[in-house]
């Protein structure tokens, strides 16, 4: 009910459009029954209320769009939830994408209004110690390219290297899936690059999870974005987690996040109708 309200309000113009010309075809065809097939006489309040009923209920099926699906992934225990909301309020371990430095300085470095931003102010007060003392920790062991940068960190480390996080009982895992230009502190990525550190992040989950949801964004429409529609990007990412659970299941449950301002892009009874059909 909570989707269907949302689509009303969302579009008061269209469920009052899409009811009037329900209601015109409909009162078209019983007029032409009653006028050219003998025998039938449809009047009444009572068909006048049927009329009503059905362009109202047409009018609602047309403006009501999911907030959540769920995709089972055939021969296997694991499901792939796709729902509009907010990362941080997910339970499980929150997959975070970051550029290949594991910038930690907002501003030039990290845009405070991207989502690793967002996981830095969040999660850190803004302050990069905490973070860095992790990233270090952990990747000290993983070989890095010593680069000449305008601002912020120096080493590059490999697509798909990942930090485990924990602040207080919330765990995060921090990923590299987007080079960085060292002269702008401009972050890019691709499919390839997508692809690839997808891959490892599924690697280190299957790890990490121990049972919990795994959750992440719809990784590669932020500000490193690769320029897909917001369909074919959530596509490629069903297709890699269906892929990588095929070959060895990662957790029970992988969710995957939109953000609101994704609501009037996709169609999520599209998207469960086009994996349901596979």
């Amino acid at each position: 009910m909570r989707d269907l309200w949302n689509g009303i309000v969302r579009h008061p113009l269209k469920t009052i459009n899409y009811t009037f010309v329900a209601f015109s075809v409909m009162w078209t065809l019983t007029e032409g029954l009653n006028y050219f097939v003998s025998g039938i006489n449809i009047k009444g309040l009572g068909a006048l209320g049927a009329i009503i009923l059905i362009s109202i209920g047409y009018a609602f099926r047309q403006v009501w769009k999911p907030c959540k699906i769920e995709i089972k992934v055939s021969n296997s225990n694991t499901i792939i939830e796709v729902v509009f909301g907010d990362l941080f309020q997910q339970d499980g371990i929150r997959a975070i994408a970051v550029n290949d430095f594991f910038d930690s300085k907002l501003g030039r470095p990290v845009s405070d209004s991207s989502l690793h931003g967002t996981f830095l102010k969040k999660c850190f007060g803004g302050h990069p110690e905490p973070f860095d003392k992790e990233v270090n920790k952990q990747l000290k062991s993983i070989e890095s390219i010593e680069c000449e940068k305008v601002e912020g960190k120096t080493k590059s480390f490999p697509i798909g290297s990942s930090v485990l996080i924990q602040v207080n009982n919330d765990r995060y895992l921090a990923f590299a899936f987007a080079k960085t230009d060292p002269k702008t502190c401009k972050a890019y990525s691709n499919v390839t690059m997508l692809w690839d550190s997808l891959y490892q992040l599924w690697q280190r989950a299957r790890v990490e999870s121990g049972g919990y949801p795994l959750n992440l964004p719809l990784v590669g429409s932020g500000l490193s974005g690769l320029g897909l529609p917001t369909h074919d990007l959530l596509n490629l990412i069903i297709l890699s987690a269906i892929t990588e659970t095929k070959a060895k299941p990662v957790t029970q449950r992988i969710r995957i996040i939109l953000s609101k301002d994704r609501f009037e892009d996709i169609d999520l009874r599209d998207v469960k109708q086009h994996w349901e059909e596979k």
